[in-house]
């Protein structure tokens, strides 16, 4: 049973134009480009099916999927509001926003939200959540939405619409686009449907799972490629099936793969060896990890495979891993977020919300220490901020910023301030005249 509260807050349902006035862009039940993009519905070329759910049978998708959507997830997400004359931000505190990124919904913790977010926009090029809004239009729920659920229409005036289906606000309701978060991967239709890296590079992960598949097959034949037994005696069918079923039961197999193979009445067993070029299958299996790694823009170290790493070049490429793959999808969620659920006025102030990369930069504890300590002595932070990054109490004083007193600004040189011991010129009246020796 859905919560009371969604019973009251449930957006009022939306007429949809006549179905000779809309078009479905992609996701309904007709067959589209944008359809087959969003289910991942194309045949790969080695015969083996691909779609969301069996590409993750490779382990480099789901690595990608997965280290992906636990970056993003784990990130803390804030507020802040611009400064006038563009001075920098201001941390906002309270806000009924921030309650909402605290607690989704009432099953979900934003862990799981984003989580689940970042690995439908991965699989399926699109994730989508229902706004719930209370009688003043505040967003009080996020619902995620499965993205085989619902279906995006535009109207004739270019209004987007969308169909979906969900247990907790019901079957076959139409939202206004305001009132859904759609978060989408690169686009090819106008910027409506965002296409599947499963179904537009189904024959990469084909491979991968093919040569996966050829792996476990060749461990469960005894590790061991095929042969031909052979006589010179005719044979008839019953003959030739009996002892084919004689050497599976008794040679076929990992556990079988030692036993000796005793052969009488002129039978002669030819094994078939193996070429140099069929054994590179697992050189075949390493690029496909590269090729999946590529496509999810993810270094192949981050997902256990390294290639050409050393402990030099690693933190290059985790920074790396955090401009090219990590910022791009917090920029599509922060953005798409603030549009839909900031009221247009707070968005007019320069309220954001944002990912705080910062967790990820901590780096080991000598380098944190050196680097708060420049920021403490040049004056970019104090102590008291510095002790709160690192999950410190404030101490008293701590609130104060210092800067070195041999800097100072490019110019003319400027008397010391006054006040100071020295700083005066001696007057007339302080002057002792010397004695005179008489």
């Amino acid at each position: 049973m859905p919560p009371p509260r969604l019973k009251h807050a449930r957006e009022p349902q939306i007429s949809l134009p006549k179905p000779a006035e809309t078009k479905d862009v992609g996701t309904g039940t007709q067959p589209s480009l944008g359809m087959f993009a969003a289910l991942g519905g194309y045949p790969a070329s080695t015969g083996v099916p691909v779609t969301p759910f069996t590409a993750m049978q490779s382990s480099a998708v789901y690595g990608c999927v997965n280290r992906l959507g636990q970056d993003i997830a784990k990130l803390p997400m804030g507020l802040r509001t611009r400064l006038p004359d563009n001075a920098g931000y201001e941390t906002v505190s309270r806000h009924p926003i921030l309650r909402l990124m605290q607690r989704p919904n009432w099953w979900m913790t934003p862990f799981q939200f984003f989580r689940y977010m970042v690995s439908c926009l991965k699989l399926r090029g699109n994730a989508y959540a229902a706004i719930v809004r209370d009688a003043g239009g505040q967003p009080i729920e996020l619902i995620p939405i499965g993205p085989d659920r619902i279906s995006v229409y535009v109207s004739p005036r270019g209004v987007v619409f969308y169909n979906f289906s969900h247990p907790l606000i019901g079957e076959g309701v139409v939202w206004h686009s305001e009132n859904i978060l759609h978060f989408r991967e690169m686009t090819v239709d106008g910027g409506y449907i965002g296409i599947s890296p499963i179904s537009y590079a189904q024959d990469v992960m084909g491979v991968s799972i093919a040569a996966q598949r050829q792996a476990a097959i060749l461990f469960r034949q005894g590790n061991q490629t095929g042969g031909v037994l052979s006589t010179d005696k005719p044979l008839s069918p019953e003959t030739v099936a009996q002892i084919k079923n004689e050497l599976l039961l008794q040679h076929a197999g990992v556990e079988n793969s030692s036993k000796p193979m005793v052969l009488g009445g002129g039978f002669k067993y030819d094994r078939m060896s193996m070429t140099p070029d069929e054994a590179q299958f697992l050189e075949s299996r390493k690029f496909s990890v590269e090729e999946i790694c590529r496509i999810f823009g993810v270094p192949p170290h981050k997902i256990a495979h390294i290639v050409g790493g050393t402990f030099a070049n690693l933190e290059n490429q985790e920074q790396a891993y955090i401009n090219d793959a990590l910022q791009p999808l917090a920029t599509e969620i922060e953005q798409e977020m603030a549009r839909k659920l900031f009221f247009s006025d707070e968005m007019d102030d320069g309220l954001e919300l944002f990912f705080d990369f910062k967790a990820l930069l901590r780096g080991d504890m000598k380098t944190r220490f050196d680097a708060l300590s420049v920021a403490i002595q040049t004056g970019i932070m104090n102590i008291n901020e510095a002790r709160s990054g690192e999950g410190y109490g404030p101490v008293p004083g701590g609130e104060v910023y210092r800067f070195p007193l041999n800097t100072g600004e490019v110019g003319a040189a400027t008397p010391p301030p006054t006040g100071a011991p020295g700083d005066q010129a001696p007057t007339p009246a302080d002057v002792t005249p010397p004695a005179i020796e008489e």
